[in-house]
């Protein structure tokens, strides 16, 4: 295993600053910056606190005290985003500008500097690189020609926007793959993504439980952080007669289960895991409620995702799970427990219902529209005819209509590559810590993979946490399988924890 004494990428040291550095060698300039420093933090805080109250003050150090640890660790920034992504991914800032900043793009922006200040302050650091990473750049270049090649296609400044926000997403992949050096790296940015899953889970159950009053109250809260004041609460095809569907803080169920799918499948990996890197008290916790979660949220797609990522598993490492799970199903419907849930599968593999009607008329449209524009797509606004309309449930169809065969080609290869890469290193460390945790990261990506077959919200620029949800796997897929010439993370097998 890669040392963990190794100076870690992305981390901004002091040394970096030699008059800072100066400053606090000498103990009597020191001791006057603090004070200083306390003094004038002290009148700040006073008066926000007579100003405003003494909850909005806490938050507000909280908040300075969070930013603190972020600009120093790119890890650290990436937690941030992770957070954001799990418990608010839809929250604003709330200042009042042309162009309200998301706190998505607040952390990805610090996560992305911070690894890149870090580049240039230190002579020694280097960009990882290796055919993934190519490809993966070959796909931003497909995506911004097709943004500019469809800019006359009714874009708005939101638009744009949301664009930024998307290739800031991506980028993500390369931060978490240079920045994620020894495996105990790779196991606390996992930890963090199953802590966050886990609790938005929580967060979901319980207002859940509440019923539409509940969560209507609690959510609406937010509406002055840039969440919707409409459809707060989700229903089977929108009508209030049918079932209710969790999103917890997400705003869409669907969205919120192609999440719980992946950090369910990474969760139940680690608990069935020969030699752990997440210990089974996170695990198993976590993997209960997503799972609970994931039924609730009623979206088929992630519900599929979530079995593709299980199979994965159960044939490259745990077949011996494969007959319990049968059983288990197949009991489940002798004695009719969640036969609800088993109704509204069948209704979608069989075409029935109103929602998997649409999702035919959106596929017909997509057709349509990549028949008309096959090489490049039409960009990321309109389909530039008033007969048809951008938008399909389906990533592989949405990222041919915005880039064309070209983008899904280049995509495909991109994906492909990361997932050979991490297949590679599998094969040789399947026997320790690390490669079972390479082996869960795969099978979430795979899990990724088959809800993109039903849901667009991987590549979707309005939902850029979901996008980063997705490249993040990526990079720790690509930080565990380290390209010759660089420091790969290998481990002696270990015992049971």
């Amino acid at each position: 295993m890669a040392a963990e004494s190794r100076l870690p990428r992305g981390r901004l040291l002091l040394p970096a600053f030699p008059h800072v550095s100066r400053t606090i060698a000498h103990p009597r300039r020191a001791m006057l910056v603090l004070v200083a420093l306390a003094v004038v933090g002290g009148a700040a805080t006073g008066w926000f606190a007579a100003s405003h109250g003494l909850l909005p003050t806490a938050a507000v150090l909280l908040a300075i005290a969070a930013a603190v640890v972020v600009v120093s660790d790119a890890r650290a920034a990436l937690w941030a985003v992770i957070g954001v992504m799990t418990l608010i991914p839809f929250a604003v800032i709330p200042v009042h500008v042309k162009l309200t900043p998301t706190l998505f793009e607040v952390a990805a922006l610090a996560a992305l500097g911070v690894w890149l200040l870090s580049l240039l302050l230190h002579k020694n650091e280097r960009i990882v690189t290796a055919v993934p990473g190519v490809w993966v750049v070959l796909l931003l270049a497909v995506t911004v020609f097709a943004f500019l090649l469809g800019v006359n296609n009714g874009y708005t400044t939101g638009t744009y926007h949301d664009y930024a926000k998307f290739l800031l997403a991506v980028l993500m992949v390369f931060v978490v793959w240079n920045t994620t050096r020894t495996l105990a790296d790779a196991g606390r940015l996992v930890t963090v993504l199953l802590l966050g899953g886990g609790a938005a889970s929580a967060i979901g159950l319980v207002l859940y439980a509440g019923g539409a009053s509940l969560t209507t109250r609690v959510l609406s809260h937010l509406i002055r952080y840039g969440y919707p004041s409409s459809d707060i609460v989700r229903y089977i095809n929108s009508d209030p007669s049918l079932a209710m569907r969790l999103t917890s803080t997400s705003v869409d169920p669907n969205a919120f289960g192609g999440l719980l799918a992946v950090v369910f499948v990474i969760a139940a990996a680690q608990a069935v895991a020969r030699n752990r890197v997440i210990s089974r008290w996170v695990t198993i916790p976590v993997a209960a409620l997503t799972v609970i979660a994931l039924l609730l949220t009623l979206s088929r797609g992630a519900w599929l995702g979530a079995v593709g990522g299980l199979l994965v598993l159960a044939i490259l490492r745990y077949r011996w799970i494969i007959a319990p799970g049968v059983a288990i199903g197949l009991l489940m419907l002798v004695v009719g427990l969640g036969a609800s849930f088993w109704h509204r599968l069948w209704l979608g593999l069989t075409l029935q219902d109103p929602a998997t009607k649409l999702r035919l008329q959106e596929y017909q449209n997509a057709l349509a529209i990549i028949r008309a524009h096959p090489l490049f797509g039409v960009g990321y606004g309109s389909a530039g005819s008033v007969l048809l309309q951008i938008g399909v449930s389906s990533v592989y169809l949405t990222i041919a209509e915005e880039a064309g065969f070209l983008g899904v080609a280049v995509y495909l290869i991109a994906v492909g590559s990361i997932g050979i890469a991490g297949l590679r290193y599998w094969s040789r460390t399947r026997d320790t810590a690390a490669g079972d945790l390479q082996l869960a990261l795969l099978a979430a990506l795979a899990s990724a993979l088959v809800v993109g077959v039903f849901d667009h919200y991987y590549v979707d620029i309005t939902f850029p946490h979901m996008v980063a949800l997705f490249w993040i796997v990526c990079g720790l897929i690509l930080a565990l399988a380290r390209p010759p010439g660089s420091t790969e993370i290998v481990t002696t097998p270990r015992g049971r924890r």
